[in-house]
């Protein structure tokens, strides 16, 4: 089980994933996918790989459609009714006809001519082994986020989703909403200004983090495939403190704060100011190892000019970091969000409290005309909803495909890195996938895959 590329492979998945920058976002589905890979006049047969927790409401939101296939490796935990799955009932009741798998590649082997589209519900070190495969059978995916669990990956799938014409989708749900659209109207008209800087905070870690040393050996639950659950990862002791919740904390299996809300938080200012891939990244981080993630951390990333955009600074403040209060926001209500973000602009500074950019408001009002509605809505509001109407031809390819959603997953690994070699600022190269001024940190663009 190897992806690992030499550089010439790499310099070439790099020069086909140009081309999928230069493809509209709003382009119809049949543009995009092969006709044949369209389907017409009958229900999408789904799959979920992963499907407790988050996985729950992925695979719930796609009941109209014929769920054909729940894989997980523990149907225990993934019986359970829990908070994430805002759908309704946990997917084993819903879905009591549907065969279960532990293992995605017997499934996917096993059905390959029932299933259409697959959700991937797992945890971020195991998105790209099951997504790739999918892929090249030519199911169509939603992966959740962050894409991937390494730079490299995140090229590698947007190649693949490319090469194979499928529809696929990260589940980064605030791509789907109101607000993203309407900071970008705002941006693209002129109510903003230049903007120059960003700032995002995350409420995150959670969860403990921090970890200096592995925790003790403990029984693996009979309910429980452990070789299954590790995956492609390093083989290790089982512990209850990396199943089922808390394995964002550990390098080899998460991302940490930022790689959990990166992808939901950036997302906004990645889509409307256009930003791209950084130069430079930097970060301070305390509390981390080479086990676990940090306890709190801020990212430093410049990004250049795009056109007539002039060069932008965007912050990351995780672990109760914070930037600081814009004159316009009291005390009061600066200190009861512990999420949200902010762009400074030549004109106007825009204001937003929640995870996802969900309600973004401009500080200054006097100067706030009416703006136009330019920018198409998702009537549903969910990236489920909007990739299986992609799939049956009926609209739109999803907003954060992974043509964009690859990008925006690689901006926030680099952050990653840096968090990992705190202190270091390093030179990012996007065309060449590497930074230029530092090896140790190239070889955090990549892994090696255990075979299992």
């Amino acid at each position: 089980m190897t992806w690992k590329m030499d550089r010439r492979d790499i310099l070439k998945a790099t020069s086909l994933y140009a081309a999928t920058l230069s493809i509209p976002l709003f382009c119809s589905a049949t543009e995009m996918i092969r006709k044949g890979r369209l389907i017409k006049g009958r229900k999408v047969n789904v799959a979920a790989i992963g499907c407790g927790s988050k996985g729950a409401g992925d695979i719930v939101a796609c009941e109209e459609e014929n769920v054909v296939a729940l894989c997980d490796v523990d149907f225990e935990f993934a019986g359970q009714d829990n908070e994430d799955n805002d759908w309704g009932p946990n997917p084993l009741r819903r879905f009591p006809k549907a065969r279960r798998y532990q293992d995605y590649r017997r499934m996917l082997r096993e059905m390959d001519d029932q299933i259409d589209a697959v959700t991937i519900s797992t945890p971020d070190h195991m998105h790209f082994p099951p997504a790739m495969m999918a892929i090249e059978m030519g199911k169509h995916v939603f992966l959740q986020k962050p894409l991937t669990h390494t730079v490299q990956e995140a090229r590698l799938l947007a190649v693949a989703a490319r090469k194979h014409e499928v529809v696929t989708v990260m589940g980064n749900q605030g791509h789907c909403g109101e607000g993203i659209r309407r900071a970008k109207e705002w941006v693209q008209q002129g109510f903003l200004g230049d903007v120059q800087e960003v700032h995002i905070w995350s409420g995150c870690p959670e969860w403990p983090q921090g970890f200096q040393n592995m925790p003790e050996p403990q029984r693996v639950p009979g309910h429980l495939d452990w070789n299954l659950w590790l995956g492609v990862a390093p083989k290790r002791p089982y512990n209850e403190i990396y199943h089922p919740n808390d394995w964002r904390a550990w390098w080899d299996f998460g991302n940490g704060a930022l790689g959990d809300m990166g992808c939901h938080m950036m997302d906004a200012p990645f889509w409307a100011l256009d930003l791209q891939y950084p130069t430079s990244v930097m970060a301070k981080a305390q509390g981390g190892s080479l086990l676990s993630g940090p306890k709190k951390s801020i990212v430093t990333y410049e990004f250049p000019a795009r056109g007539t955009m002039p060069p932008v600074t965007l912050k990351w403040y995780d672990g109760g970091n914070k930037p600081p209060r814009p004159k316009e926001i009291t005390a009061r209500r600066w200190r009861k969000r512990p999420w949200g973000q902010y762009w400074v602009g030549s004109r106007s500074t825009m204001y937003d409290s929640s995870e996802y950019c969900d309600s973004p408001t401009i500080l200054s009002q006097a100067r706030m005309k009416k703006p136009k509605r330019t920018i198409p809505r998702i009537p549903s509001g969910r990236p489920q909803i909007e990739w299986l109407t992609a799939i049956k031809g009926q609209g739109p390819r999803p907003g954060s495909n992974f043509a964009y959603a690859g990008p925006l997953t690689e901006v926030v690994l680099l952050g990653n890195i840096a968090v990992r070699l705190s202190g270091k600022q390093l030179t990012w190269d996007a065309q060449k996938l590497r930074f230029a001024n530092s090896e140790e940190a190239n070889a955090l663009l990549t892994k090696a895959y255990r075979k299992f």
